[in-house]
């Protein structure tokens, strides 16, 4: 649901992107598009298979349509566009802008890379904060935002670095590219995982109405700490969090899961969904009810 909720706040983003372009706009939205079909078509793959497996046998049955979900929506992974190639060029427009942005560097902009370099170190590497397992900080939207941040500039840096050794060592581009496949599909991922969070909070901040504004934080909460759970290895390995750190963000994430579960059903009407598309799915208000 939290997934499902930053897509939405994403593909908004996408489409005023797209309205509202420049020449110089197309390469990146191009890029984004792509990206995000990705994303979008292997998260309902996974949301349906986690969906069936939550109504046991009986999400297997045919009256109850998941199987027929899955079967309709599984081509989308590799239609109109293969996702594992959609993501490459995704990760090619990141390294392009980012050898563009050192290409166009001049002693300031170096000194302030350096410098932006340095503060992270200090601000969010340092002892106190790899350890800190407060919730408000947990739940602070800077924290969550330059961590996802931290994981996309260092991921594609050592991309580039990692390119260019190749390519110097002898290999021709294309070959280089092949060599780095599961590194391209991290580059892209952190790019779509911080563009989202940076939709959904911006959202968020849009919200007048002040109960809204709670669950929807909560839901943005969700989706955050989730994220950084699921990728708490690489964080770990980088030093950017200890694992006292990692473990209260686990436990953070299953707390968040029970308190949205009473808004759950709320959330899901806001999509508008017509009851024709819904029934006669096992699930039923009156079962959840």
């Amino acid at each position: 649901l939290a997934n499902a909720y930053a897509l939405h706040f994403g593909l908004q983003y996408l489409t005023k992107r797209f309205m509202h372009r420049s020449e110089d706009d197309m390469q990146e939205i191009e890029a984004l598009a792509a990206g995000m079909k990705a994303y979008a078509t292997w998260n309902t793959r996974d949301t349906l298979q986690e969906c069936r497996e939550a109504c046991g046998g009986k999400g297997y049955l045919s009256e109850n349509r998941i199987g027929n979900l899955k079967a309709d929506t599984e081509i989308y992974t590799t239609f109109e566009g293969d996702n594992t190639v959609l993501m490459q060029l995704t990760a090619k427009n990141r390294l392009g802008e980012f050898r563009k942005q050192f290409g166009e560097m001049n002693v300031s902009t170096i000194f302030n890379y350096v410098l932006g370099q340095a503060k992270t170190a200090i601000s969010e590497k340092n002892p106190f904060a790899t350890r800190n397992t407060d919730e408000s900080h947990l739940k602070d939207a800077q924290f969550h935002l330059d961590a996802f941040t931290y994981r996309e500039k260092e991921i594609t840096a050592s991309a580039a670095r990692r390119f260019k050794k190749l390519v110097d060592d002898g290999l021709d581009t294309f070959d280089a590219a092949n060599v780095m496949h599961p590194h391209m599909l991290q580059i892209a991922d952190a790019y779509l995982d911080r563009v989202f969070l940076e939709q959904f909070s911006a959202a968020i901040s849009e919200t007048d109405d002040e109960a809204l504004k709670e669950v929807l934080t909560k839901l943005y909460n969700l989706f955050a700490l989730n994220k950084i759970e699921e990728h708490k290895g690489w964080y770990l390995e980088q030093g950017y969090m200890e694992g006292v750190k990692t473990k209260a963000v686990r436990k953070l994430v299953s707390q968040l899961c029970w308190e949205i579960r009473q808004d759950a059903v709320p959330l899901v009407d806001a999509f508008k969904i017509p009851e024709s598309c819904l029934a006669p799915i096992i699930t039923t208000k009156s079962a959840e009810a």
